[in-house]
């Protein structure tokens, strides 16, 4: 028996492995797939946002910009 389409949980995908070689035929849908998660990921919230933009060194914890990029 199915649940009701309004209780039934979200399956989380697992994603799959990306082949990112450029001489892949499918290199630019396979980025194109992979740069859209990212930007969902990172999008999803300021706190989201600061916590990718520190993790690239781009700002401090703080949201100062690091030293390379003032």
């Amino acid at each position: 028996m199915k649940k009701p389409a309004d209780t039934q949980s979200k399956r989380k995908r697992t994603p799959r492995k990306l082949d990112l070689d450029p001489r892949n035929p499918n290199f630019a849908r396979d980025f194109a797939v992979a740069a859209r998660a990212f930007t969902r990921k990172a999008t999803k919230s300021p706190e989201a946002a600061l916590a990718v933009l520190v993790s690239e060194g781009i700002v401090t914890k703080s949201g100062k910009l690091s030293k390379n990029y003032r």
